[in-house]
């Protein structure tokens, strides 16, 4: 499936909009304006950290919850503050235990605070409510497939980087233990009994058909690499695998390409 480019016909309208109202000496003023606000909001009483990046509009606009990985080093804003520019909001907030948040670390406690995030947003007074869809990364791609299959207002999950099969990382116990001395509340022991105790995922990618999925993977990825789920998901027809030969883990060479992907996919499914 080829991808769209960067000019996409909705951004020479807006272009062209602009140039005319300049033009004219016009200012436009939208009902909603574009900005970020501090975000928070609790999950089983933990009160949680984030950031929402809001759209400019008329009308109340498509939006994206990130989820960052383990330990979360890694934030993907570069992809939040271009979903704004081209008309999505996003919100990105720290897991319980993470950067800030409140409360002991789990991997058991994810979807707990997913379901608080998305139940954040939806309140919002700018926020389409039937276009909401999970932009996961890493170990937060298999928290979205997990919690989306049991929640239907999520209309579309992007995975990147992301645990399909936890079973197939051989979890180190020196890495577990640089991961745990980030997070508050837990240790690199509990860590691993954590991680082992992942669901894997068939029923939850069974259960989310047929809204779309796309998954986006590195196959330089040295920690989840493609090869570990490439075979389980070419089943599903409503999953798109997209894989960039000369990638790590983090997209770390080719951050653009990630962004304009995995946006180009999310406009043309739920629209800008």
């Amino acid at each position: 499936m080829p991808l769209k480019s960067e000019s996409a016909p909705h951004s020479n309208e807006f272009f062209r909009y602009y140039v005319v109202s300049f033009l004219k000496g016009e200012k436009k003023v939208s009902k909603f304006e574009s900005g970020l606000d501090g975000a928070t909001f609790t999950s089983n009483g933990r009160r949680l950290l984030g950031g929402f990046y809001k759209a400019a509009g008329d009308t109340p606009r498509p939006t994206a919850v990130l989820l960052h990985g383990l330990p979360g080093i890694e934030k993907h804003l570069d992809i939040a503050y271009r979903l704004r520019d081209l008309g999505w909001n996003c919100l990105y907030f720290h897991f319980r235990g993470c950067w800030g948040s409140e409360g002991a670390f789990s991997l058991q406690g994810l979807a707990d605070d997913t379901r608080a995030a998305v139940e954040w947003v939806i309140k919002q007074p700018s926020v389409d409510k039937d276009r909401i869809a999970l932009l996961g990364c890493s170990t937060g791609a298999h928290t979205a497939l997990v919690y989306g299959a049991a929640d239907p207002r999520v209309r579309a999950i992007v995975g990147v980087s992301p645990v399909i099969e936890p079973r197939a990382f051989h979890f180190p116990e020196e890495m577990a233990g640089e991961f745990a001395g980030m997070l508050n509340g837990i240790t690199g022991r509990v860590l691993l009994e954590q991680w082992r105790a992942l669901p894997p995922l068939a029923h939850s990618l069974r259960a989310f058909a047929p809204r779309p999925i796309l998954l986006v993977a590195a196959d330089k990825d040295s920690v989840f690499p493609p090869s570990h789920y490439a075979d389980s998901v070419a089943q599903f027809a409503n999953i798109q695998l997209i894989r960039k030969e000369a990638s790590d883990h983090g997209f770390s060479a080719c951050r653009p390409w990630l962004a304009r992907t995995v946006i180009d996919w999310l406009i043309a499914t739920l629209g800008a």
